[in-house]
């Protein structure tokens, strides 16, 4: 379940990537950094990120 405070990191995040575009990275590579970004973001907001091993 995605709550709504992990929702607004992720798309503010995505947003923000998605904005450096040509800039920070060669077009073509958004939805890697659009990842990193989101992953990035949730660990500087307290967040930890792991793999259930249930699944």
């Amino acid at each position: 379940m995605v709550t709504n405070e992990i929702y607004i990191i992720v798309r503010d995040a995505i947003k923000a990537a998605g904005q450096q575009s040509g800039q920070l990275y060669e077009p073509g590579q958004e939805s890697h950094y659009q990842a990193l970004a989101a992953v990035m973001a949730l660990r500087k907001a307290g967040y930890e990120v792991t793999k259930r091993l249930d699944n």
